[in-house]
């Protein structure tokens, strides 16, 4: 019955404490089998997929995305709090990206931290913390201090961002729309500002932007008409499609 919808998730930072509802509502997603399931990045408060620095909830994670794959395909966008996960994890999903994917049928998906070119402090942090340098070093260290550095990673990436998330970055949204257009692309989906959004630009395509399931517990069904559902994951994956109602009045006009 959902074998054509599309579930997109984004934002849960979860941790060992906060895990459990989580992994709840990935077994509920087994159940209602959707065609296909999106993480659309920051899935985990960190991930550094080195030796040393995964624990049971990485695994854990990893073990459902091995399994659902044999039913349903499972995207993964790499967020801002996860690093090395592409290397080093590929097989696990159907597809995974550093920075966007864009399915056949025209839908792009992204986290949205490389949208705002003016957050020039978090790219360059951004940059530094994905080298092969840095990912040298927290291997050596992982014996050592490495967890200890991997807290101040963690610490670090709280404040970066935040002047920047509270209003959304509408020119470079606007710009990335337009250019999305350009490319046929038909609709796009985002993360990472933690505030529902559905968005219209002029000349571009439209942008819809989740709400931080780790505030609000919602994710998103998207269906095969293009209709979106946005609501809290217990009720929505036992909704029969024909319930599904749009979560606003309309989109916002943007531009």
């Amino acid at each position: 019955m959902n074998s054509e919808n599309y579930i997109l998730i984004a934002d849960s930072h979860i941790r060992e404490d906060t895990a459990e509802d989580f992994f709840a509502m990935l077994d509920r997603i087994r159940s209602y089998g959707p065609g296909s399931v999106v993480f659309l990045g920051d899935i985990f408060e960190l991930w550094i997929a080195l030796d040393g620095y995964e624990t049971g909830i990485h695994r854990r994670f990893l073990d459902w995305c091995r399994e659902a794959g044999k039913h349903f395909e499972v995207g993964f966008i790499v967020g801002n709090h996860e690093f090395y996960v592409t290397e080093r994890y590929r097989d696990c999903f159907s597809w995974i990206s550093e920075d966007s994917h864009t399915s056949a049928d025209g839908i792009r998906f992204l986290h949205g931290d490389l949208i705002n070119r003016s957050d020039t402090g978090y790219l360059l942090l951004r940059t530094v913390l994905r080298s092969r340098l840095t990912r040298f070093v927290l291997k050596i260290l992982s014996g050592t201090i490495g967890p200890r550095i991997s807290e101040h990673v963690r610490t670090a990436l709280k404040p970066t961002n935040q002047q920047h998330k509270r209003q959304l970055p509408m020119r470079y949204l606007e710009e990335y729309s337009r250019l999305a257009a350009a490319d046929r692309v038909k609709q796009i989906f985002a993360g990472h500002f933690h505030r529902y959004e559905q968005l219209d630009f002029p000349g571009g395509v439209p942008v819809t932007i989740l709400p931080a399931w780790s505030a609000s517990g919602e994710i998103l069904c998207l269906m095969p008409d293009h209709q979106i559902c946005c609501r809290p994951w217990r009720e929505l994956l036992t909704m029969p499609s024909f319930d599904f109602l749009p979560t606003s009045s309309g989109r916002l006009p943007a531009g």
